[in-house]
């Protein structure tokens, strides 16, 4: 087995200033919004490219979902219960309106997976990504918040080589080998309902505090890409004809997401002065994408071929066809979390939550081009169950600047892909762990990202398995305090 290595880095940057003068209408900085949307889009076509070396990339659109932020990829992939101040999900809107002001984020990844089949054969790559990136544009303390992104929706990219000797024909040659990807870009909205109540201080005073937030999101997502595959059969002895049959899909397609987060106080507690001493709240999250039309440009190729001074040379065409605008359909998916989030007046905060993730593929299956999937190959529900534990450390005059303002998680995690080879899943475990820490010396709220996961992934009752270690380091960025952006403009 030998492997091919594509490395595809991605990197975004943009620089804003603002000259503070006297107070006037607000208005958002127009010309850097155009720039940063232009360099997104100029970032696309490299996340359609992302390398995942895997054989089980050649089937359907590739291996789905394998790139996550930073902050998601410490907690298991969670992208619902678990939404923070400083970095948002691409996958799930709602999480917009959690960031405290305008935020742009993006990270990279380095992966590594190394295969086993049987007690003798095996194989390693390693491999790097661009992950999610994007940029959502708020309002220190607003209401509502537009969003931009682009992330990696799935992955193909595997190169194999296998050698038999068969009686009567000699030694055979088979290759198979397979790039490209999809790509999601989303441009959303998102807005936040707050309510408050008042609550004891002491014996006889009170405080209004915020116990309930809803956050709404609703974003489209462009889907696109194409995925590239073709196999050999090169057979040594010149007397015998060669087979190749390449295969190429361009696949477009358009969603919505909608999420929803609520976020519910079941207690504060405050001192007879007034202070805060304690807090435990409830969230509550789902994000759902309905049933969406697939359209693909499907071409196969077979033919017969023959080496000759070491050129494969087509000598017939055994097979030919060709689907434009196939039209599919993309299947419905949801996610729903809980988890419970607790603070404490030094600084000692945790959050635990449960998710849990289900894609209908069976119920399209009928719907899209039997050329996508080999024999013995079918679509089947995607489904996952991820558990995260996040967590700061309290004393804060005590801590560290750096490492005792990091906030830590941990999270673990059990699904399948959509699809099944002879009825069964491909199923996989994580175990992932993450940090953030502040960027020191920004003078802002801008953060460092660490996530790192371990996991492997099998059919059942097959000799085959693979084991996936993957590192993501990312970054959001947040206005310095005299610099912040969708302020009043101030002018002499």
């Amino acid at each position: 087995m030998t492997l091919s290595k594509s490395t595809n880095p991605c990197s975004v940057t943009n620089m804003w200033s603002t000259r503070i003068l006297r107070k006037a209408a607000w208005t958002p900085n127009i010309a850097g919004l155009m720039l940063l949307s232009l360099a997104l889009l100029m970032q696309l076509n490299a996340f359609s490219q992302q390398s995942e070396f895997s054989p089980y990339s050649r089937f359907g659109f590739g291996l789905i979902n394998q790139m996550n932020t930073p902050v998601a990829t410490g907690l298991a992939g969670m992208e619902t219960a678990m939404a923070n101040a400083y970095q948002f999900n691409p996958g799930n809107p709602a999480s917009a309106t959690f960031l405290t002001q305008t935020t742009l984020q993006g990270s990279g990844m380095m992966s590594n997976l190394s295969m086993r089949q049987g007690e003798d054969n095996e194989a390693s790559a390693t491999f790097g990504s661009a992950g999610p990136m994007g940029i959502v544009v708020k309002r220190k303390n607003g209401k509502n918040a537009l969003i931009l992104g682009a992330s990696s929706y799935s992955n193909s990219g595997y190169a194999i080589t296998r050698n038999n000797d068969i009686e009567g024909i000699g030694v055979v040659q088979e290759r198979y080998n397979g790039e490209g990807g999809l790509s999601n870009a989303n441009v959303g909205w998102a807005r936040v309902f707050r309510a408050s109540r008042m609550v004891a201080a002491g014996d006889s005073d009170s405080i209004r505090v915020s116990n309930r937030s809803l956050h709404m999101g609703i974003q489209t997502q462009y889907l696109f890409g194409q995925v590239r595959r073709s196999s050999t059969m090169d057979i040594i002895d010149p007397t015998f004809l060669d087979h190749r049959a390449n295969f190429t899909a361009q696949h477009r397609s358009i969603s919505t997401d909608i999420g929803l987060i609520l976020d519910q106080l079941i207690r504060v507690r405050y001192n007879k002065n007034r202070d805060f001493e304690n807090s435990l709240a409830l969230r509550i999250g789902g994000v759902f994408t309905p049933e969406a039309k697939l359209s693909s440009d499907i071409s196969r190729l077979d033919e017969t071929t023959q080496t000759l001074g070491g050129i494969a040379v087509n000598l017939d065409t055994t097979y030919f066809s060709s689907l434009t605008a196939f039209a599919g359909r993309m299947p419905r998916s949801s996610n729903a979390g809980i988890s419970l989030h607790y603070d404490r007046a030094d600084g000692m905060r945790w959050s635990a939550g449960i998710e849990y993730s289900t894609t209908a593929w069976s119920e399209v299956a009928d719907e899209m081009s039997e050329e996508l999937l080999s024999d013995g190959v079918n679509w089947d529900n995607a489904e996952a169950l991820r558990l995260g534990f996040q967590f700061n450390l309290g004393r804060s005059e005590q801590r560290h600047p750096t490492w005792g303002k990091a906030s830590y998680r941990f999270g673990l995690a059990s699904g399948n892909q959509p699809f099944s080879i002879d009825a069964a899943p491909i199923a996989y475990q994580t175990a992932s762990a993450g940090a953030t820490i502040p960027l020191v010396g920004s003078r802002s709220l801008s953060r460092i990202h660490f996530g790192m996961e371990f996991g492997t992934r099998s059919a059942e009752n097959s000799n085959y398995e693979e084991r996936i270690y993957r590192f993501n380091l990312g970054v959001s960025l947040m206005p310095f305090f005299k610099n912040n952006w969708l302020v009043p403009r101030l002018y002499d």
